[in-house]
């Protein structure tokens, strides 16, 4: 008990809120949750709520690391929004609940994104003095790999399962050389375009190789051996174009054909917005794209520096064989059935 300044007896605050706590948990504390329920409730956030619920106590981090897999494989598509007064916080965009998120990031001021990886942000110095800096915006791990020679527009790291012991494989802005940085390495290793009458027009990590394609419509095979090496791998039938995209401010060479996978597949798609795609499936045995015209029960998705192919999306209230063009100069989402249904997402 303690003595009010008017005299009056009362209930100390301390003891107070100590009883409180206790009626209210019925005299355990929440920290000591059973593991099994709280792996079933952090389950159910969604990505925001996670993390905040791994920000608890140690017990409830526990338990957030525990379901972190899982919690980030059940998440739909986020669409990453740049920031124009912040230079700290990241939003993530649903578009199929058009929710957006905020997450507070170390300061990326005079960083510019130059791509995603395995969950990865990339970002490289606008003046290109710093390291290049990846940083995974869910679980906050960070890499960071030595200057780049030149300035980058794609870049992926190669071993999304072990990233700490990951190399690096670069694009430089105007699409003529590939770079690569490995953990043994002591500078970058540059590798000019194999045809000097075309450029480089994106590179993926497929079964644990790298895949490096060219814009007329060939695969290579990248080797990061002691005695690295860039061989041909597959040859698409009808050779394909790059476009000159005319963006804001100024002309860019931006790819028009890019590479994506599955856990199975491995395909090259020549995506234009308002025009009808090409799609080439590359068989792994004749080393050949063959033509298809469905993408069966996934969903592309194409943004600016990402391309990702996603199986049975309407679990999220997306739609299968669809390709979505997320692209920061389009609103509405350009959304394009390959069953011949066009239509936009709001």
């Amino acid at each position: 008990m303690t003595k009010r300044k008017d005299g009056v007896e009362g209930i100390d605050d301390g003891a107070l809120k100590k009883r409180i706590t206790s009626e209210k948990s019925d005299g355990r504390p929440w920290s000591e949750l059973p593991m099994d329920l709280l792996g079933d409730i952090s389950r159910k956030l969604n990505l925001v709520d996670h993390l905040a619920f791994g920000g608890v106590c140690r017990s409830w981090r526990m338990s957030a690391l525990a379901s972190e897999r899982d919690v980030i494989a059940s998440q739909p598509p986020l669409v990453v929004l740049p920031s124009i007064s912040a230079d700290k916080v990241l939003s993530l965009y649903n578009i199929f609940e058009e929710n957006t998120y905020q997450i507070e990031l170390p300061t990326f001021a005079s960083k510019d994104c130059c791509g995603l990886s395995s969950g990865y942000l990339v970002f490289q110095d606008r003046k290109g003095q710093d390291e290049l800096w990846l940083i995974n915006p869910i679980t906050r791990h960070e890499l960071k790999f030595p200057t780049p020679p030149t300035n980058i527009s794609h870049a992926t790291i190669t071993s999304p399962t072990t990233p700490s012991d990951s190399s690096i494989v670069a694009l430089s802005k105007d699409f003529v050389h590939l770079l690569f940085y490995r953990p043994s390495d002591d500078i970058w290793t540059i590798y000019k375009t194999p045809d000097p009458k075309c450029f480089y027009a994106d590179i993926i990590v497929f079964k644990g190789q790298v895949y490096v394609l060219t814009c007329n419509g060939k695969i290579w095979n990248l080797r990061l051996q002691s005695d690295a090496s860039l061989t041909l791998f597959a040859v698409c039938d009808n050779p394909v174009r790059c476009s000159t995209i005319l963006r804001r401010f100024s002309f860019q060479y931006r790819p028009n054909v890019f590479l994506v996978a599955s856990d199975d597949e491995l395909m090259m798609v020549n995506f234009r917005v308002f025009t009808r795609p090409k799609i080439f499936k590359v068989d792994l045995e004749t080393r050949k794209g063959v033509v298809t015209n469905s993408l069966g029960d996934k969903a592309l998705f194409i943004a600016d520096m990402s391309r990702a192919l996603i199986s049975n999306p309407t679990k999220w209230g997306g739609r299968n064989n669809c390709i979505y063009a997320l692209d920061y100069y389009l609103d509405p989402i350009y959304v394009l059935s390959l069953e011949g249904k066009n239509t936009s997402d709001s």
